[in-house]
Order: C-alpha cells, then sequence, then structure tokens
C-alpha cells in the first residue's frame, strides 16, 4: 500500500468577518467567504488549502469555487500526492478558469506531502530567512478613516502601509497624506506601497506618484495602475513614473511574468500563490529574477491557514523585496489557525 496515495478529500466553506470592511476601486467586502479543501492520504496524513472568494469575479464565488475543489479532488483520490507536478497539471485542466481552486488543491497535497516528511513551508523552500517583514493594506475609505487605521498600524509595528487608491486624484492623495500623517505621528515615516487595483489610469498614476513625492512621502511603489490585459498603458506608466511599477493582476503566471517584462512593463512582479499555485509561484520568481525584475509576494483574503504555503515561500526563498502578506491580521480571530508565527507585521516559521 503507497502510504502517500490520495485517500480521502474534503471541501467545506467557510465564512469570516473582517476586522474592518476592505474597500478597493473595485468593490467592498465585510466578511470573506472562503473554501477550505483538506486531502487524506492512506497514511493518515492531511493536508489542507484554502480559495479566497471575490465579490468581483463571478467564477470565484464561493459556489463555483467549492464545485470546482470537489470535482478537481475527485481525481486525485487514489494518486501519489508526491507526483506534484503531474497532478497541478491535471488539476488545473480540470479548474480551467477556476485556477484559484486548482492552487488551493495544489497547497493541500504539498501540505500533506511536505508534512508526511516532516518538513515545515519554510525548510520546504529552502529556508533562507528566518522572518520576513509584511506591510498592511488600508482600505479605500475616507481619510479620517485611513489615519485611524494607519495609526493603530503604526503602533502594532508597520512600517510599510498599502494604501488602496483609484477612487479619483483628489481622494487618493488625501488618503496618502492621512497615511503618511498618522503612520509619522507613530514615531516612524511609513513607506507606501500605492495600489491602483486597475483603476488609477495611466496618467493618474504618473499624477498621483509625481504629486505624493513632491509632498515628501515615502512612496516606493505603485502596483497594478491599469487594466490587467492593458500592457500598452502599463508599459507607458513604468517609463514615465518616479516611482518603481508592479505588475500585479496583468501576471497570472510564469508566463504572463516572461511577457510584462519583455515590454519593459513594470520593474517589479507581484507573485500570489492564491491565484497561481505553489509551481507557477516558483516558476514566476525565477522568471522574474532571470529579467532582473523585482519581486513583492501577495495575498486575497486567506485566513492563517490558507495564508501559511506564501509565508513558508517568503521565508524559504528569500527573493521578495516586498511582502504583503498581511490578510489574516485583516480578519477576526475566529479563523482557521496557520503553520507560522506572527508578531506584528514579522512572520516566522512556526
Amino acid at each position: 500500500m503507497n502510504p502517500f496515495a490520495v485517500a480521502a478529500f474534503t471541501v467545506e466553506r467557510r465564512t469570516i468577518r473582517l476586522k474592518t470592511p476592505f474597500i478597493t476601486a473595485l468593490g467592498r467586502k465585510d466578511s470573506t467567504e472562503n473554501v477550505l479543501v483538506g486531502v487524506r492520504l492512506r497514511s493518515g496524513v492531511e493536508g489542507w488549502g484554502e480559495a479566497s472568494g471575490s465579490v468581483v469575479n463571478a467564477r470565484l464565488r464561493p459556489t463555483m469555487l467549492a464545485a470546482a475543489l470537489r470535482r478537481m479532488a475527485a481525481s486525485c483520490r487514489g494518486r501519489d500526492a508526491r507526483a506534484l507536478a503531474a497532478l497541478t497539471r491535471a488539476t488545473r485542466a480540470a479548474g480551467r478558469t477556476v485556477l484559484p481552486a486548482a492552487a488551493a488543491l495544489e497547497c493541500a497535497l504539498t501540505d500533506a506531502v511536505r508534512r508526511s516528511l516532516g518538513l515545515g513551508w519554510a525548510a520546504w523552500f529552502g529556508g533562507a530567512k528566518a522572518r520576513v517583514e509584511t506591510d498592511l493594506t488600508l482600505s479605500a475609505a475616507p481619510p479620517a478613516e485611513t489615519a485611524a487605521a494607519a495609526q493603530r498600524a503604526a503602533a502594532e509595528g508597520f512600517r510599510v502601509l498599502k494604501v488602496k487608491v483609484g477612487t479619483g486624484y483628489a481622494a487618493d492623495l488625501a488618503r496618502a497624506e492621512a497615511a503618511d500623517a498618522a503612520g509619522r505621528r507613530g514615531g516612524r515615516r511609513p513607506a507606501l506601497i500605492l495600489d491602483g487595483n486597475q483603476r488609477l489610469g495611466r496618467a493618474g498614476a504618473v499624477r498621483l506618484s509625481e504629486a505624493c513625492l513632491r509632498r515628501g512621502l515615502r512612496a516606493v511603489l505603485v502596483e497594478q495602475p491599469v487594466p490587467a490585459a492593458d500592457l500598452g498603458g502599463l508599459a507607458w506608466v513604468s517609463r514615465r513614473c518616479p516611482v518603481p511599477v508592479a505588475a500585479d493582476e496583468s501576471v497570472q503566471g510564469p508566463e504572463d511574468a516572461v511577457r510584462v517584462l519583455a515590454a519593459g512593463a513594470a520593474a517589479v512582479v507581484n507573485v500570489k500563490v492564491a491565484k497561481m499555485g505553489l509551481i507557477g509561484a516558483v516558476e514566476t520568481v525565477a522568471a522574474a529574477r532571470a529579467a532582473g525584475a523585482g519581486l513583492m509576494i501577495g495575498c486575497m483574503q486567506e485566513s492563517a491557514l490558507g495564508l501559511s504555503p506564501s509565508v513558508g515561500l517568503a521565508l524559504g526563498t528569500g527573493a521578495f523585496g516586498f511582502v504583503d502578506l498581511d490578510s489574516d491580521w485583516l480578519l477576526e480571530a475566529d479563523q482557521p489557525a496557520g503553520d507560522f508565527t506572527r508578531a506584528g507585521p514579522w512572520l516566522s516559521a512556526a
């Protein structure tokens, strides 16, 4: 009997409330409904993954994610979980456009294998770092709410703030200034990542970046200012923007990273395990490194359980200059536990 063969699986939906409403240029969420997938090997060892739902993309609604996960997990029953590359190709083919479901199942399979071998997530990926520092995301709320959130973040030790923008020049600038001022009152000048969520526009991204720098704000990155498919627009911004540009939604895997970087459309690539899976994430890291680009690691709205592989990838490779792994911190405490430890912005292996 092969102890690594997949014996059974489980799929369950879980609703977790956010501490405060999460607002972006694309919509608002007060809670996240995620789908957990567990696999059990014949040895009895279990592994878990998580897919985060979306209010924007209908394909990523919990019902769709759960159905895709049941279909994909069933195709793995009886297979050797160590054949991760082959199983990943098969599940992605079965999942088609529901790639976060395929990513969650890949994480669950990998989790079971690495537990069987007695390895932590960070060790699985190489154990390069003992800890990494993450930013904290501030929603696209009114400036007063942003200032209050930034003050809390400073008190909790966060030194990098990711500010959601793309809601209009005046509101975006006021929000960035409020975050900067609140952070400085907390005793340190925060670094600001301006996240456009595809809604800043070409000229808007350059205008906002220039205004932030003129006012002495420490803007260090502009993330996905234009629609994902607008590669020409992303390149236009990258050529003119005084702040480095990161590609997020434009990069769904290593092929996209090669295309974006070859076009000179970004200086930094955002890698998200939740949308490209672990193998895809590692391949994207390799592609970006080969092109001499910077790397960011991000998340969706995973609980600590779902965030664990991403924390392990960040710790294990030590590859990321920008770390945006704050989803568990934004959720209420009643969430599935993760396999890492957190001390404010500092993440380390469990």
